[in-house]
């Protein structure tokens, strides 16, 4: 998600992340319609194979790649204050 936030809320961006990142809304938010269907998909064939380990090994997965989702946007939203912050100096 190195793209950014491209011009959308912080605000939403996160809700969307905290209530529903495990399905990709804030990705679906944020345009990244790829990485948002391949999110999921794979929550949902997780909790599908959940009750064999290998649900449970995806889940774990989409969970970390959840938190990175959490760093990138605050990263992005950091770029974007530190340039709209440049520029207004300028």
């Amino acid at each position: 998600m190195q793209a950014g936030l491209n011009g959308r809320s912080l605000l939403i961006t996160l809700l969307l992340w905290f209530f529903l990142g495990y399905l990709g809304a804030h990705r679906f938010y944020l345009g990244k319609y790829k990485s948002a269907v391949a999110m999921a998909i794979l929550t949902i064939v997780g909790w599908l194979t959940a009750f064999i380990v290998i649900g449970i090994f995806i889940l774990i997965g989409v969970g970390i790649w959840w938190v990175v989702d959490l760093v990138n946007i605050l990263m992005a939203a950091s770029r974007e204050a530190d340039q709209r912050a440049k520029a207004g100096a300028s």
